[in-house]
């Protein structure tokens, strides 16, 4: 049983007028979750902010390596849409996020949900405490240049460190950009057209070293998939080389369409992925390669748009295709003298492909409106996920297929103050069924506090 306690505290900041709900005012507009900057001048309300705050505490015995046995969490998230003027809105959002992790082994990696073209892997008898911190900044602005057309950029910037206090220690740094130019087309009868393009980039770097006793020989797993690959000894030289910094990087580059006709929106987003770790030069090692496809689809289908209810259906997928390869080398050292080393180069292996798709089916209600407020709200529906990889460690391949599908259902019943104060009590549950099984319920008593801007701060009047 695996135990979990997650505090908040939220605060809302807006003009002073009635309160609105953060959440509700995103997810109404389709074109705000969509990843066009232009679309930001169809928001068509004033200046709106929203800060949370939150503690989370894991434990128990269900866990996995990285996981560790204990782990807290302190989590701050601020994010804005401000209007400039009538033709111009901005969008900003900051957030910060520390983990402190006891007694953790796996994965030397910082977590993500995206496909990684290997994993680096300690044994469970080197565990010890790990600490992580990501500090991100984003920002997008929309401008109207033409009554039927806007433009628009975006920068998302990310940082991170990720390491842990015992031997064999890692030391992890990461820095994720990712950049984007767009423009909307407003079309009648309620509809519109996006496109833009999207750069990525996303550079891990990684150092190792051992401040204890050297006679230990510390083993790591280059695990390319499946728990497949080889067994490297800690040294001088390789994917846990102590004398430099290897950066894992990949660089992704796409485009992405939105089309919204009535109640309909559909949001595609396609990007090619290349990347290597180590070092690309004559005269250092790169040990690995990697290049692949991605591709994300958001279909919306408004059922109902009244002031009374509102009712809609979410499908979202993305897949990921990753290809990695071992890079194959040479070390030699000059003869004319100068005893300079380089590393020829040859036709590299390839180690793994994978395959992940995931995705949600979701109906979202509101009703009971109280001013901008809706009182009621429930969600519910599936999240799906499937993974599929093969391992090449010659002369076998090992493939393997996960999948996982979950059922979910939220409800939640909010309050609202004489003073402006909203109260909410919320509860929902999920069934984790097929590779992993899980049983998870929630309940949450939430108090958002509105901050009214007063009235010489608005841009406009």
């Amino acid at each position: 049983m695996k135990l979990t306690i997650v505090l908040y505290a939220n605060l809302l900041c807006l003009p002073a007028m009635a309160q609105r709900d953060f959440q509700l005012t995103q997810q109404r507009n389709p074109w705000l979750t969509a990843s066009n900057a232009a679309a930001l001048t169809t928001y068509a309300d004033s200046t709106i902010a929203h800060a949370t705050l939150s503690y989370r505490h894991d434990g128990g015995k269900l866990h996995t390596m990285s996981e560790g046995k204990r782990q807290e969490t302190y989590d701050a998230d601020v994010q804005s849409y401000y209007r400039l003027s009538s033709d111009i809105v901005a969008y900003g959002r900051a957030t910060y996020s520390r983990h402190n992790i006891s007694e953790a082994a796996g994965s030397m990696l910082m977590p993500t949900m995206k496909l990684m073209p290997f994993d680096l892997v300690e044994a469970d008898n080197n565990a010890g405490d790990k600490s992580m911190e990501t500090f991100s900044i984003n920002g997008a602005i929309g401008w109207k240049v033409w009554r039927c057309l806007a433009i628009g950029a975006q920068l998302n910037y990310t940082a991170g460190t990720y390491a842990k206090q015992r031997d064999l220690r890692h030391s992890n740094t990461l820095m994720d950009i990712n950049a984007g130019l767009d423009a909307h087309f407003l079309l009648p009868h309620n509809s519109g057209i996006g496109i833009g393009m999207v750069y990525s980039r996303r550079t891990e770097a990684m150092q190792f070293k051992t401040y204890g006793t050297t006679d230990q020989i510390y083993y790591t797993l280059i695990d390319y998939a499946n728990h497949h690959g080889e067994r490297e000894a800690f040294g001088t030289e390789g994917f846990t080389d102590s004398k430099n910094r290897l950066p894992l990087l990949s660089e992704y580059i796409g485009v992405r369409v939105q089309s919204k006709y009535n109640r309909l929106f559909a949001d595609i987003v396609y990007s090619h992925r290349n990347g290597y770790y180590g070092r690309k030069s004559q005269y250092s090692a790169s040990h690995e390669q990697h290049h692949g496809d991605n591709f994300a689809l958001h279909l919306r289908y408004d059922i109902t748009q009244r002031a009374e209810r509102l009712v809609w259906v979410d499908l979202r997928m993305a897949t990921e295709r990753l290809t990695s390869e071992r890079e194959n080398y040479r070390r030699t050292i000059a003869t004319n003298g100068t005893s300079a080393i380089y590393y020829e180069y040859f036709e590299p292996t390839k180690m793994a492909d994978k395959v992940q798709t995931y995705g949600t089916a979701a109906l979202n209600t509101y009703w009971e409106p109280s001013g901008n407020i809706y009182l009621w709200h429930i969600t519910g529906g599936v999240k799906y996920w499937i993974r599929q990889q093969t391992a090449y460690v010659y002369p076998d391949i090992y493939t393997a297929s996960h999948h996982i599908i979950t059922p979910f259902v939220s409800a939640r019943r909010s309050v609202l103050t004489r003073r402006g104060y909203l109260w909410s009590a919320e509860a929902g549950g999920s069934a984790a069924m097929g590779s992993y099984r899980q049983w998870a319920a929630h309940a949450a008593i939430t108090y958002e506090i509105a901050l009214k801007a007063r009235p010489y701060d608005l841009p406009f009047p």
